[in-house]
């Protein structure tokens, strides 16, 4: 675990700093829609946000896990060979992390600013910020052990940040999300499309909501809800092809790893509390 920890300290530090992020680039991107008088609701305004999160999250937390990588070595190896060490310098080291990963996108790769966020000042700044609150946030969990509960959360509000997705989409573009499953949603019925909605954004919604309370509780009943209900569709996605020939398709994939991932944590957590158990008799 002493290992793990570091690199799951990374992970997670980027994903504390994404976080941060993301929200800078949309209230960009609001700010100039109201100010060439484009209608700005709070609806619409939350539905960017959440959008930018998830899908312009996964690429610029690869940045920043490769960006803290180095910063935080290197702040390591400086905290090693002088005096100077301590949450400030892991706190500099990650908002100079993100300045630099930020510049060197746009001068060595994108020739072009594709996060809205960083086209001004201000918002440079509060990326610093936010990679500044990334180191800080590297540090306290590198300061002290960290048993598997550390890295069993990690991997939660991952599974979860991964059905996020699926529930944006299911709740403000149920109509794209429909096609992704097959559905040509206006052919269908009042009725059809009533239940298409109501079922599947409940079946998302529901999973989501679990993973997240099994990753607070640590309690594996969470954790095995999500399991069961995906395991669920990917055997009877096989049951609908072979059994009543349906289309076949290839989704049950990726049913069967949504149902394996939170069904491995909860028997992880089950192991390491019977573990426990042993110990203290």
């Amino acid at each position: 675990m002493k290992i793990a920890k570091y690199p799951f300290a990374v992970f997670s530090a980027a994903l504390f700093t994404v976080m941060l992020m993301t929200p800078v680039s949309s209230l960009t991107k609001l700010i100039w829609l109201a100010s060439v008088d484009m209608p700005v609701g709070l609806i619409s305004s939350l539905e960017m946000i959440l959008f930018d999160f998830q899908r312009m999250g996964i690429g610029l937390y690869i940045l920043v896990i490769i960006g803290f990588t180095v910063a935080f070595t290197t702040a390591g190896l400086i905290s090693r060979l002088s005096s100077l060490g301590g949450k400030y310098l892991y706190a500099i080291a990650g908002g100079t992390a993100i300045f630099m990963t930020l510049f060197l996108m746009v001068e060595l790769v994108f020739q072009s600013e594709l996060i809205a966020g960083n086209t001004t000042v201000i918002g440079k700044i509060l990326h610093f910020i936010a990679g500044f609150f990334g180191g800080y946030f590297f540090y306290f969990l590198i300061s002290s052990e960290r048993n598997y509960t550390f890295i069993i959360r990690f991997l939660g509000i991952f599974y979860a940040y991964w059905l996020l997705g699926l529930v944006l989409q299911w709740i403000f573009t149920p109509i794209s999300a429909s096609a992704d499953f097959g559905f040509v949603f206006n052919e269908l019925s009042s009725d059809a499309q009533n239940a298409l909605l109501r079922d599947f954004t409940s079946f998302f919604v529901a999973t989501f909501l679990f993973s997240i309370l099994g990753t607070i509780t640590l309690n594996p009943a969470w954790f095995f809800s999500a399991g069961i209900v995906y395991f669920g569709a990917g055997i009877f996605n096989l049951i609908a092809i072979y059994a009543h020939g349906t289309g076949f398709n290839q989704i049950f994939i990726f049913e069967f790893i949504l149902g394996a991932w939170p069904t491995a944590l909860a028997l992880i957590i089950i192991l390491k509390e019977r573990q426990n158990i042993q110990s203290n008799k």
